[in-house]
C-alpha cells in the first residue's frame, strides 16, 4: 500500500490534512474540564491527545482507531492547585504518558503521591506545520518554581511518524532544567499507562534487566513477563528492573509494542500489573530512582541537578504487527 506522504506528492491528496493533523480543542470528553487539548494525528498511524493543562502529558492514544492507552474509571480530569497526599488518584484518568515528580514520585512521607507536575500548566506551547509529512511535532514548557526554593523546568518535545518499515511511533524528549541558584533533588518517573483491546492477559512482556525485584508478597503471585488474567479482587504487582532500557510487548491479538527509554538518565524501570476485573492494566514506569528500597540496607536514591544545569530523559512507543 502506498503511504499517504507518497500519494500526497503525487498530487492523490488535496490537501495535507489528510496526512497529518494538529487541531486544537478545549475539553476532555467525559468530564466537566473545559482544558486545553491538542488532538495529532498521523495517518496509518497514531492518533493521540497532548493534554496542555495538565504536565503536557498524553491522554487517549490510538493505533489505527483502536486505543492501545489504559483509561481508567476517573472522569474528572481537572488539574489540582495544590494536590496532596493521595488525591493524584482522584485525578488519575489513565493516558498513554502520566508524568510523576518532579521533586517525588511514588509515596512519601509529607509529600503528595507522584508529586504535582501532572497539574501544572504548560507554557510557550507550540506545534510544527506538518507540510504534507507523515509526522507531528509538538512542544511546551512545564515550570515548577519556588520562591523559597530552587526552579525546575521541563522543555518538553512530542513527536509521532511512521518508521521505514510502516510502524507508528510516538516520542518524548524532556530536557529537565534547574532554573535557579540553588541545588535541586529530583525524581521523576514516566507512568506509561497500557491496556485493553490491544494488551490483553496473555501478553508476553520482555524486558532486558539485570536483576528483577517484586515489591511485596502480593507481586510474587503474578509473573512479570507473562500479563495475567483478571481476578475479583483489589490487588497489583510491582517489580523494580534494574538496568533496563527495552520492554517489548507481543499480544494475544498479534500486536507488537515497544517501548524505549534513556537508560543513562532514567536507569530504574518500574512494573506495574493490575489485574483486578474492570480495572484491568500494565503500567510501564522508566524512573530516575527506585520506589522502593532494592534490599535491606540500601536507601532511597534521588538525583541532583545543579544550578544551570539540565539532563535529558527519551522516550519512544513503537506499535506494529507481530512477526
Amino acid at each position: 500500500m502506498r503511504s499517504l506522504e507518497e500519494l500526497r506528492r503525487k498530487g492523490l491528496l488535496a490537501t495535507d490534512a489528510a496526512v497529518s493533523t494538529v487541531v486544537e480543542r478545549f475539553g476532555v470528553p467525559g468530564s466537566g474540564d473545559n482544558a486545553r487539548v491538542l488532538e495529532a494525528n498521523v495517518g496509518h498511524g497514531f492518533r493521540f491527545e497532548v493534554l496542555a493543562d495538565r504536565g503536557f502529558d498524553i491522554g487517549l492514544a490510538e493505533y489505527r482507531g483502536t486505543p492501545i492507552s489504559w483509561r481508567s474509571p476517573v472522569s474528572d480530569a481537572r488539574p489540582l492547585s495544590s494536590p496532596a497526599g493521595n488525591d493524584w488518584l482522584g485525578r488519575f484518568t489513565g493516558g498513554l504518558l502520566v508524568t510523576c515528580g518532579l521533586r517525588v514520585a511514588g509515596a512519601a512521607a509529607g509529600s503528595p503521591l507522584h508529586g504535582d507536575i501532572s497539574h501544572r500548566p504548560a507554557s510557550h506551547v507550540r506545534s510544527a506545520p506538518p507540510r504534507g509529512r507523515a509526522l507531528v511535532e509538538l512542544g511546551a514548557d512545564i515550570d515548577d518554581e519556588s520562591i523559597f526554593g530552587a526552579g525546575l523546568r521541563v522543555e518538553r518535545s512530542i513527536s509521532s511518524g511512521l518508521t521505514p518499515s510502516g510502524q507508528a511511533w510516538i516520542g518524548v524528549d524532556d530536557g529537565v532544567v534547574n532554573t535557579s541558584s540553588l541545588s535541586a533533588e529530583i525524581h521523576i518517573l514516566y507512568h506509561l499507562n497500557f491496556g485493553a483491546p490491544v494488551i490483553l492477559p496473555g501478553t508476553e512482556v520482555t524486558i532486558d534487566a539485570r536483576r528483577t525485584l517484586p515489591r511485596d508478597a502480593d507481586s510474587t503471585r503474578f509473573s512479570a513477563s507473562i500479563l495475567p488474567a483478571t481476578v475479583d479482587e483489589v490487588v497489583e504487582a510491582v517489580y523494580l528492573h534494574e538496568q533496563a532500557s527495552h520492554v517489548h510487548l507481543r499480544t494475544p491479538g498479534g500486536h507488537s509494542v515497544a517501548i524505549e527509554w534513556s537508560a543513562d538518565t532514567l536507569p530504574y524501570l518500574h512494573q506495574w500489573i493490575f489485574p483486578t476485573r474492570g480495572r484491568w492494566a500494565l503500567g510501564i514506569e522508566p524512573a530516575t530512582s527506585p520506589l522502593f528500597k532494592k534490599d535491606d540496607t540500601s536507601e532511597t536514591e534521588r538525583s541532583t541537578l545543579e544550578p544551570g544545569h539540565s539532563r535529558t530523559h527519551r522516550l519512544r512507543v513503537t506499535v506494529g504487527e507481530a512477526s
